[in-house]
């Protein structure tokens, strides 16, 4: 008689947050059999809701109190297999990042043995210095106050970044994500208002509207590819280099052999991804990469028959998973910040490749309904305190509603 090895255990996962983000990944993992505990200080969000995951309240999921939160949460958990870990956003990496011996053994997380990586990364002034090292189109950066990073070669006169000028905060999740500045005195005056977010990224301007914004996101296992999904924005906030309110799957060559040269010589474990935007003459720039955790349109790749939350689950498990089945063409809309983002797009006749149009809503989930219409209430709750605020102003001022009449 053969003996069969036995399969390893199925480990549970706990994710952290349920934006809608963290719902995604939730979702992601039930669909794929996996027990899911998700962790949130916020009941007001409409993803506490959801049937996807055992949802826990916490007193905090951010700064170092999420620390304590993992560990007072882990003895409500199995004893064993350790369940694995998943983050939703920068500032959740860097934290467990720099804590993780106070976590192994109790939690497992597919990027623990490249943390120094990730963790470089996540600092936006090393990206200059890891594209020029391995010859990667990156667009002319400073630092401001301080005139360059001390990382990257000291550039030559007529090489320093001229106006206008993306701005983002050097470190994850400041005062403001993304800002386009015309002059010194636009950048002086962001300086002032956002003291807190210093130093400042600069970042030369890469002309182009959002569908010139192309990502390609992957699944690493030192260094291995083990899923892969392309795809670009329709539309962000701000428009042409903030937060993705619309992405669609599209394969570019040159956008994934990019994305491959630049994560090829850091041999990472984990979700990772690469944004990058064609310039007039179709010439990729690299934007920025995410480490550590999923991006935020990762619905898109799901929709779109990219499991990448299930494959890092199954990797990390020591479970060979199945290769992915892409879709015919999903266009994920985020509902939550831009509510009529799918009407205004499709009666304005949005620019797409993917035909015909089949939409992906944040929030809805045919198996899961409760978030959407939790999300609905929500919305409704806003609309009407915003129409409420300008009846009571215009009454305060004399001046006449302006939609009335």
């Amino acid at each position: 008689m053969i003996a069969h090895a036995a399969s390893p255990p199925i480990p549970p996962a706990v994710v952290v947050g349920l934006c809608t983000h963290g719902l995604a990944v939730a979702r992601a993992l039930h669909r794929g059999g996996v027990a899911v505990t998700a962790l949130e200080s916020d009941f007001r969000l409409p993803g506490v809701h959801t049937r996807a995951a055992r949802v826990v309240r916490v007193p905090e999921i951010g700064g170092e109190e999420l620390i304590d939160t993992l560990i007072s949460v882990r003895d409500q958990l199995p004893a064993r297999p350790d369940p694995v870990l998943y983050l939703t956003n920068d500032h959740m990496v860097r934290t467990v990042g720099h804590h993780w011996q106070l976590l192994e053994g109790a939690y497992r997380l597919s990027w623990s043995d490249c943390r120094e990586t990730v963790l470089r990364l996540l600092d936006k002034r090393s990206l200059e210095a890891h594209c020029h090292e391995h010859r990667l189109p990156y667009p002319r950066t400073g630092l401001y106050p301080e005139p360059y990073t001390t990382e990257a070669p000291t550039p030559s006169p007529g090489t320093e970044p001229r106006f206008p000028l993306i701005v983002k905060p050097a470190h994850p999740l400041s005062g403001f994500k993304v800002r386009l500045v015309d002059d010194r005195q636009g950048l002086e005056r962001l300086a002032a208002i956002h003291p807190h977010s210093l130093p400042f990224l600069l970042q030369e301007w890469i002309p182009g509207d959002d569908h010139r914004i192309h990502f390609t996101a992957f699944y690493l296992d030192r260094g291995r590819i083990a899923a892969d999904f392309g795809g670009r924005k329709i539309a962000s906030l701000p428009p042409a280099m903030g937060s993705t309110l619309a992405a669609e799957p599209l394969d570019h060559d040159g956008m994934r052999a990019l994305a491959e040269r630049f994560f090829a010589p850091l041999r990472l474990s984990g979700p990772a991804s690469l944004e990058a935007k064609l310039d007039d003459q179709d010439r990729p720039w690299i934007i920025e990469p995410t480490v550590g955790r999923t991006d935020y349109w990762l619905d898109c790749c799901v929709a779109n028959g990219v499991n990448l939350p299930l494959v890092e689950h199954r990797t990390v498990a020591g479970i060979v998973p199945e290769p992915p089945r892409r879709g015919k063409g999903t266009i994920w809309f985020d509902s939550e910040r831009d509510p009529t983002g799918y009407l205004r797009l499709r009666l304005g006749g949005g620019e797409t490749a993917t035909r015909p149009w089949r939409p992906r809503f944040a929030y809805w989930d045919r198996g899961d309904p409760a978030p959407f219409g939790r999300a609905l209430l929500r919305l409704a709750a806003r609309t009407g305190h915003r129409a409420w605020k300008r009846l009571t102003r215009s009454r305060s001022t004399g001046r006449p509603s302006p939609h009335k009449g």
